[in-house]
């Protein structure tokens, strides 16, 4: 330091070769001091510049006084692709350390796209909830609603580990946005037999299909489980499939579960394993094309969404309702139940910690809410029907006889 000039509550300093002088004081009692530069050359007019930080910053954390002048874009900064040694922003930290890949796919999908080009050059600070809700007035007449409460929710979780863990600000102005209201309305799954005639079409027209299709049915895996399914999962001595978490993967709940190694899937498995030990991966894909996969750091032969497949099954099996791949752990949920598991069974074989998540899978057959409601009447009985029946027809002589 060149030069310094005391004040009350800090002082005022010049760096080695920089013409600035710089402020150095501590907001809060017991915190980390703070340097911050006055933009200013002259000791005067540096002095009535650092009287205005310090009532500004009075009483603040050191994490509220630097995001003063972070922005949104620095703070969510996505690691670059070329530069390995790159992590990204804070935000990206927190999701990294945090939340599994499948949800920090899909924010880093919402950042790129909407986040960092609409509001990246802004301060926390800066962001008026006038501005939020322009934007998501646009959104709402481009995509549908259940896209723009994802991107609102993502740009929540920025606001509110800035808020929490970093305490570059104290408000989140997304709170404030009234949130698009999505229909909460189930739609029909396909029943057991449905899925029976479905997996037997599978046998019949895809077999490399049937092993993989079978597995996330009923054993009720993730598709991204199922792609990384090793032969050394499959315990035959246990008779038990391991969900682990495996270098640069895990499940989506972070942790280790174990399946049941059942008929069908047991024979199924251990065929497979035994027709291919040495294969990385233990269930194949329908041809030999490979991609990078980022979770695996190389090229590889995973499993596909098997989209087309699922398509063309689902049609020779005519089931006209919707599938995918995520359906038939729905219908794993609902099925199970069906047949008489309690739920923390089937949370258990899902990987489920949340009743609220378990209901979203659980799904009502037509049939059996007819068949419930059916069993409601009945308990009801027919002596009120009888009661009423009997008053209404003298209720309708009555009539007749005053008009006559």
């Amino acid at each position: 330091m060149a030069s310094e000039l005391a004040l009350d509550k800090g002082c005022l300093y010049r760096r080695k070769n920089r013409p600035t002088i710089y402020l150095k004081f501590t907001p809060r009692k017991g915190g980390k001091p703070i340097h911050l530069s006055t933009g200013k050359t002259n000791f005067l007019a540096a002095a009535a510049i650092a009287q205005v930080l310090l009532e500004r910053y009075e009483g603040k954390t050191a994490g509220q006084v630097k995001g003063q002048k972070l922005t949104i874009g620095s703070f969510c900064r996505l690691p670059d692709k070329h530069d390995p040694q790159d992590r990204g922003g804070q935000f990206w930290h927190y999701l990294l350390a945090n939340r599994a890949g499948n949800t920090r796919a899909r924010h880093r999908d919402i950042l790129t796209n909407q986040i960092l080009p609409t509001f990246g050059a802004l301060r926390f600070d800066q962001l008026e909830p006038e501005a939020i809700e322009t934007w998501k007035q646009r959104r709402l007449g481009e995509v549908q609603r259940g896209t723009v409460l994802k991107e609102l929710h993502c740009l929540s979780a920025i606001f509110r580990v800035a808020r929490k863990v970093y305490r570059y600000t104290t408000q989140n102005p997304v709170a404030d946005i009234e949130k698009p209201t999505v229909p909460k309305r189930k739609k029909p799954i396909p029943t057991a037999d449905e899925i029976r005639l479905f997996l037997d079409a599978a046998a019949l027209l895809k077999p490399y299909a049937y092993a993989s299709l079978l597995t996330v049915y009923q054993g009720g895996l993730r598709i991204d489980e199922a792609r990384h399914l090793e032969p050394s999962d499959v315990d035959e001595a246990e008779n038990v499939l391991h969900i682990r978490v495996k270098k640069g993967w895990s499940p989506k709940d972070q942790e280790d579960r174990d399946i049941p190694l059942v008929e069908p899937m047991r024979t199924v498995l251990l065929t497979l394993k035994q027709q291919h030990p040495e294969a990385r991966w233990l269930l194949p894909r329908g041809d030999n094309r490979t991609y990078h996969c980022a979770r695996c750091g190389d090229a590889t032969t995973h499993l596909g969404n098997l989209r087309t497949t699922i398509l063309a099954l689902a049609k020779a099996a005519g089931i006209s309702k919707r599938m995918t791949h995520h359906i038939l752990r729905h219908c794993n949920s609902t099925h199970n139940r069906e047949n008489g598991a309690k739920d923390y069974e089937v949370m258990a074989l899902l990987g489920q910690q949340s009743t609220k998540i378990h209901t979203i899978y659980t799904h009502a057959d037509w049939q059996n809410i007819v068949a419930a409601t059916a069993r409601l009447g009945a308990a009801i009985g027919q002596d009120g029907l009888s009661a009423w029946l009997s008053a209404q027809r003298q209720q309708a002589d009555s009539s007749d006889g005053t008009e006559d």
